[in-house]
């Protein structure tokens, strides 16, 4: 199985994605940062090694971003629910109802209001180094779905103060600092990243 590029029309503007599907009922939703694309995810081989776990595997170009068009529907800037209802909009374009989400930095703010406002379809979210959470912290507490929390011990964007505070806001929450690991845990330590990601899913 090779990872495909593929683009679709949602709600009027090209949407670019990249795809590595098995036939599996579970669904990846890699999401990124501001400063990076889907390609991120591709370069650390992210959706073969996932998708080989047992999941489809999809990573996109945020509206705006890389090769996907900006679209004002899903403008999130500092509203976390424009990014929750992208996140539901494309899996329903491609009907997939079981997710798994990853949202690094500026993402993680969307993908816990994903779980809050989609908790029918979305299993779990996993967010690293977390950033565009402050507008839905009086949120966090409606959220029973397992969340993995995972903080570069050496972060310099984000405090880690701030997963700390997060991890004790959700309940259901698991919090796991990486060592020697800079913001983006998923890029600077991609081996340990893996390895705490497949532990995670075996034990929820």
């Amino acid at each position: 199985m090779e990872v495909n590029e593929n683009t679709i029309d949602l709600n009027g503007k090209k949407l670019f994605y990249l795809s590595y599907e098995r036939g599996n009922q579970r669904s990846f939703i890699l999401l990124h940062d501001s400063k990076t694309t889907s390609q991120s995810w591709a370069n650390i081989d992210a959706l073969r090694k996932i998708g080989q776990w047992g999941y489809n595997v999809y990573a996109v170009d945020y509206p705006g971003f890389g090769k996907s068009e900006e679209n004002i529907l899903y403008n999130f800037g500092s509203d976390p629910a424009k990014g929750a209802k992208f996140i539901k909009d494309f899996s329903e374009k491609l009907y997939l109802y079981s997710l798994y989400l990853i949202g690094p930095s500026i993402s993680a703010g969307s993908a816990l209001k994903a779980v809050i406002d989609y908790p029918d379809i979305v299993n779990t979210a996993i967010i690293i180094g977390g950033l565009g959470i402050d507008h839905i912290l009086d949120q966090l507490n409606k959220i029973s779905k397992p969340i993995l929390i995972l903080w570069g011990g050496n972060d310099n964007i984000v405090p880690i103060n701030h997963g700390i505070r997060y991890h004790d806001l959700i309940a259901s929450s698991k919090f796991i600092k990486i060592d020697n690991a800079k913001h983006c845990v998923q890029l600077d330590k991609p081996e340990q990243f893996f390895n705490t990601l497949k532990k995670y899913l075996s034990e929820i």
